[in-house]
């Protein structure tokens, strides 16, 4: 990834999206596999984990990532913004649904995989939890740390698999290829993203620091299940498939 500056990127037209340097982050990984898809055109902007970035504070309003800014338009910071954004500026191929019925299921679906309370969140809680990790990222532990009990963000992440995993079920069931209706969607990038969180990809498809490739067995110690073999398998098929590899930040 060839990243600029955000004073650069302040100069430049069209769009320019802020990805946190070196690591996998979910989110970020999300946004750029959207994008990459589409063929849609981006330059990259600088975000440092951990760090102050008060560069990207003043311009867009936050210090994290992933954050776009297309042309004068107004900052997009969240998961949802970022796909809408993306659905305009190349409708195909097609992320969200049509179908009113088959759009509110996938957005039901991303919504536990990326909102707050969902899996993401949750799984970066327990990341968090540990003295070690606050420690090394203070800021991180500042911004994100929640009050609510560890033992409510493992069943969270226990339920929000074992949906996943119905779903993908029950869809395969009807010889359907991801989470929802007869095409893959948002849904199918979101998990391929967020797996990394539970149990990482191999190497050849995203490399990682150490540290961050050790977060899958912390986070996957809460399971009360093995991770389904159904879910990592859809997640490597649909990073061969969808995603620019290997999938660096």
């Amino acid at each position: 990834m060839d990243y600029i500056s955000v004073a650069q990127a302040r100069g430049l037209a069209g769009l320019r999206v802020a990805f946190t340097r070196g690591v996998p982050g979910p989110w970020g990984v999300s946004a750029m596999g959207i994008l990459d898809l589409k063929g849609i055109a981006y330059a990259a902007v600088a975000q440092e984990a951990g760090g102050a970035n008060a560069e990207l504070q003043e311009w867009t309003g936050q210090s994290s990532a992933p954050v776009a800014m297309y042309e004068d338009e107004r900052p997009r910071s969240g998961w949802a913004e970022i796909l809408m954004l993306a659905e305009r500026l190349a409708p195909e191929p097609r992320l969200v649904p049509a179908d009113e019925d088959l759009r509110a299921e996938m957005f039901g679906l991303c919504h536990e995989i990326c909102a707050e309370d969902g899996l993401g969140w949750n799984l970066r809680l327990l990341m968090l939890a540990g003295k070690d990790s606050v420690k090394a990222l203070p800021r991180l532990g500042h911004k994100y740390g929640s009050a609510a009990p560890l033992e409510h963000a493992a069943r969270r992440v226990n339920a929000i698999v074992a949906l996943l995993a119905r779903r993908l079920a029950a869809q395969r069931a009807l010889g359907r290829p991801g989470f929802v209706g007869e095409t893959l969607t948002a849904a199918d990038i979101y998990w391929t993203a967020f797996s990394n969180l539970l149990d990482a990809m191999a190497p050849e498809l995203c490399p990682m620091p150490d540290f961050y490739r050790e977060m899958g067995a912390i986070t996957s110690a809460v399971l009360e299940e093995p991770l389904p073999q159904l879910l990592l398998d859809h997640r490597d098929a649909v990073a061969r498939s969808c995603f620019r590899l290997p999938i660096v930040q």
